[in-house]
């Protein structure tokens, strides 16, 4: 986990923040479902989407300068290969979490009627 983290490099751990008060008010969802709860979760994964893309584009882009640099210092597509496998783990683990997030809401919006959800 820890390289994969390192890996990730800087994004990751805006994917990390995120992650954390997501989860915890998609668990708090599950149990009590409430509709500023579920707006709040709404907000929080599109900026949980937002970070994962720039994340991904940040990486791809530190990938690109670094081989496009260094052409002649070894060879070429395996360490583009391998940097393109690092610069998307902030999708792995955002799109993961956000996975798990919406399972939750829809626990919790199995739960809770219709009407009480509905502004």
């Amino acid at each position: 986990m820890v390289d994969f983290i390192r890996a990730g490099g800087y994004p990751i751990w805006i994917v990390l923040a995120l992650s954390i008060p997501m989860l915890y008010l998609g668990v708090r969802f599950a149990i009590a479902a409430d509709a500023r709860r579920l707006a709040l979760l709404r907000a929080l994964t599109w900026a949980q989407v937002f970070a994962v893309s720039s994340g991904v584009a940040s990486n791809v882009m530190a990938v690109m300068w670094k081989v496009g640099r260094h052409v002649d210092d070894y060879p070429v597509l395996p360490r583009v290969m391998i940097g393109l496998g690092e610069a998307l783990t902030p999708a792995v683990l955002g799109l993961s979490i956000l996975s798990v997030t919406w399972i939750l809401i829809a626990f919790g919006l199995r739960r809770t009627p219709r009407s009480e959800l509905e502004p």
